[in-house]
């Protein structure tokens, strides 16, 4: 027969864990499926005689957002290279090529965060970025505003399109190495 000192600390200890337990359940991370009717990825590039502002229309993702410790959230993103739209239907074609995107070989353009560091509504967030079969680190600015059902993350950076092995060029119109990327992200709590 267990002593009553006994079962005092094994009570202890049963209360102690499902404390643990309702405070971790608590703090746990929200799951929001990224809308993209609600969203938007836009570029600009520049050359000689354009500026372009193009968007992609189709792409998908996840966010895991934990407010009580930001370092282990996460982010992934994947655009449908198809998708680009610059309001012109042969520079569009031409995006899609070899010359550019290469979307019959390279389909998707995917971001996948590796760390989140900030505090209150501005963080980094550090990725790779994998276009064109190449994956490159980027650190990149952003602001989030969590609400009851969404959260909404807008940010920008710029690229060099040659670290993609994207190097071509017009000898008439040239185009400048880096492309901005200016994001509107709304990720849906699931």
């Amino acid at each position: 027969m267990p002593s009553a000192g006994r079962t005092s600390v094994s009570m202890g200890w049963v209360v102690g864990w499902l404390m643990l337990l309702a405070c971790t359940a608590s703090h746990a991370a929200e799951r929001y499926a990224i809308a993209p009717q609600q969203s938007q990825v836009q570029f600009k590039a520049y050359s000689v005689f354009a500026k372009p502002l193009g968007k992609f229309h189709t792409f998908s993702g996840e966010i895991l957002a934990d407010a009580q410790q930001p370092s282990a959230s996460q982010v992934r993103l994947v655009i449908e290279a198809r998708s680009i739209d610059t309001d012109n239907a042969r520079r569009d074609r031409h995006l899609r090529s070899e010359d550019f995107l290469f979307v019959e070989q390279y389909p998707t353009l995917t971001f996948v965060s590796t760390a989140i560091t900030g505090a209150g509504s501005t963080y980094t967030v550090q990725g790779d970025l994998t276009m064109r079969g190449v994956t490159q680190r980027l650190s990149i600015p952003v602001t989030v505003e969590q609400h009851q059902h969404d959260v909404v993350v807008r940010g920008h950076v710029s690229l060099s399109r040659k670290a993609f092995g994207i190097t071509y060029n017009a000898f008439f119109n040239p185009v400048q190495d880096n492309i901005d990327v200016i994001f509107t992200i709304v990720g849906v709590k699931q």
